[in-house]
């Protein structure tokens, strides 16, 4: 484990409150524009929307209905303008041949460039390979514990041959360096470039995990390499759970910059109702500051697209247009990926 270097983080702006309004401003998207990809017998999740070779892809994971034979694999769909989306295949798949990760491979964009206007265009690490973080488990069902991190890398991010998957997990529940509340599973992670070496490391992950008490928290890695990872600080960078006992998640976090600000977005789910997405800002990468006022996207009981949870954020910001990618769930049992504009 790292301890923050408080000396090193020189972190000379605050965030105030009229920078959180204006990014909650900025995040609003009004327009609902329904299913983006949905499969007939699969649940799909967690998007990651990336521009690369001048197309846009989905990375998203789907899983059985009948979830007590299955477990998440990763696929890809493509799309010219980022509404209409064809449909692919699978790109990390279920492997009876592998061992700690043959029956969970949900897979999620690494290294995209987090600025504005820039379509989360997919960017290769210092090796020249572009990266998959991964979900991964050995058991068939829907998340059962425990779950890992694994990463894979490939020269072409569209083929799914070309795909080569770590040997063992980069992160553990069962490390020794486990912080307190991730010992069980860990769940989705996002990696981005430091480029301003606000850490001093080359690359940052975020990700949520759950420990003993069956509580999700958004903790924080960083790697000079993408292959070795250690485990950043010793507390959580967002934990409502504390402060709100009402809050089981924080979770799925993806970041963009807003000009010099870096936002993380990601969802909260509270006992009593639907999951959520929000955000946080920071710049330093290591504090953040929550929004606590309106979600940027929400359930809406009276919408029978969308009226049990609206989370799992991906955000993409391309020609001064604002995509909210999310995952839809409804009382008639679909979970579908939804999409969300500000035009």
């Amino acid at each position: 484990m790292i301890e923050i270097n408080h000396n090193r983080i020189r972190n000379t702006k605050q965030v105030t409150p009229e920078l959180m309004k204006e990014i909650r401003a900025f995040l609003e998207t009004k327009n609902f524009r329904g299913s983006v990809m949905e499969l007939p017998d699969y649940y799909t999740d967690c998007p990651s929307v990336i521009r690369y070779q001048g197309r846009f892809y989905m990375y998203f994971i789907a899983i059985s209905k009948d979830v007590s034979k299955s477990g998440y694999e990763t696929h890809l769909a493509a799309s010219d303008d980022l509404l209409h989306w064809g449909y692919i295949g699978r790109i990390l798949c279920r492997d009876d041949t592998r061992c700690w990760d043959s029956k969970q491979i949900a897979g999620y964009a690494a290294l995209y460039d987090t600025n504005l206007n820039r379509g989360c265009e997919l960017m290769p690490a210092a090796d020249g390979r572009y990266y998959l973080t991964y979900l991964a488990g050995a058991d068939d069902g829907y998340e059962p514990d425990p779950l890992f991190m694994g990463i894979a890398s490939s020269s072409d991010p569209l083929n799914k041959d070309a795909f080569h998957r770590s040997d063992k997990p980069i992160l553990s529940p069962n490390d020794p360096d486990a912080r307190l509340f991730e010992t069980k599973t860990l769940y989705k992670s996002t990696v981005i470039r430091d480029t301003e070496e606000l850490t001093g490391f080359k690359y940052v992950m975020y990700y949520n995990a759950k420990g003993y008490d069956n509580r999700e928290r958004i903790y924080m890695a960083v790697s000079d390499d993408m292959l070795n990872w250690k485990r950043y600080g010793r507390l959580p960078v967002i934990d409502d759970i504390t402060g709100d006992p009402a809050c089981l998640i924080t979770g799925d976090p993806m970041i963009i910059k807003y000009n010099d600000a870096y936002v993380m977005n990601f969802f909260k789910y509270r006992m009593g109702g639907g999951a959520f997405d929000t955000f946080a800002v920071s710049y330093d990468l290591v504090n953040w500051v929550e929004w606590l006022g309106e979600p940027t996207k929400k359930p809406l009981k009276e919408n029978p697209a969308l009226n049990v949870h609206a989370h799992k954020p991906w955000v993409v910001t391309w020609e001064d247009r604002v995509y909210h990618f999310f995952c839809a769930c409804t009382s008639d049992n679909r979970r579908y990926i939804a999409l969300s504009t500000n035009f």
